[in-house]
């Protein structure tokens, strides 16, 4: 597991000054985590002990605009906060203009615990359902303007919600001309439609480069980049394929950033 950790997440920690020591925290945290049967990799991966925005491909459309050192940026599916306390932390994002949010109180709680710092990032984040009726309101009501908006391994476990948190996205972004990014779990083939399939009965979706692209645009973001990672070694365990041509499907997993323009 040590593998795992990201030697960039070390000064985020106060007080500690070692990868070991870090290990030793996250696994402490995992345990509690797992015992509450969360279904994510992040978790079961090591995940959350490792920077996911700054290593995004298209970061650097962001690194060096406004929206980066004083606009407001958004983190969908904050989960333990680490991308958000690197940008506050390390990037020079302003406490006041980002915002992390996630369905689960358990992840936001534990992201205090790992960090010991509550005291000074409470206000960094909250527990909110894209679900919910009040969902724009309620980011509206934490910012001021939004001008990128955040979510990394997020579109892939909301299937039937995805298209409306597209919609959503977009309709916060449009008036700043503002920017999406992320990463999600895709399939690499040319297919122009989406593969639905479900990992320890939980819906999951794995969108195709063209698929994703056709989503964004089909609420309104005028410009779309995709690319393509690392395969999906590990996490393959608890997947259900209905036939062959699924099986060879899932075998094809891969992480897929994006970046889109509203």
């Amino acid at each position: 597991m040590m593998d795992q950790i990201d030697p960039q997440v070390v000064p985020l920690f106060q007080g500690l000054l070692s990868l070991e020591q870090v290990y030793e925290k996250g696994r402490e945290i995992q345990r509690k985590a797992l015992e509450r049967e969360f279904n994510y990799r992040c978790v079961e991966g090591f995940y959350f002990l490792r920077i996911g925005l700054r290593k995004n491909p298209f970061f650097e459309h962001i690194q060096h605009k406004k929206a980066l050192q004083d606009g407001c940026i958004l983190e969908v599916g904050c989960a333990f906060g680490i991308d958000g306390r690197d940008l506050v932390l390390s990037q020079g994002v302003k406490r006041e203009n980002y915002l992390g949010i996630d369905v689960s109180r358990t992840f936001i709680d534990l992201g205090f615990e790992l960090f010991e710092d509550k005291d000074k990032m409470e206000n960094c984040f909250a527990v909110k359902s894209i679900g919910d009726e009040d969902w724009v309101s309620f980011v509206k009501s934490k910012l001021k303007r939004v001008d990128v908006v955040v979510a990394t391994l997020v579109l892939h476990v909301i299937p039937k919600e995805c298209r409306d948190f597209v919609s959503k996205v977009y309709q916060l972004l449009e008036p700043y001309q503002g920017v999406f990014i992320g990463e999600t779990m895709g399939i690499d083939l040319p297919d122009e439609e989406p593969f639905y399939f479900e990992r320890h009965d939980s819906p999951r979706v794995c969108h195709t480069s063209v698929s994703l692209t056709k989503l964004f645009k089909s609420v309104g973001f005028k410009r779309v980049e995709t690319i393509f990672l690392s395969r999906w070694t590990r996490g393959g365990e608890g997947i259900t394929a209905t036939c062959e041509e699924d099986e060879e499907k899932v075998k094809n997993r891969a992480r897929l950033a994006f970046i889109a323009f509203a």
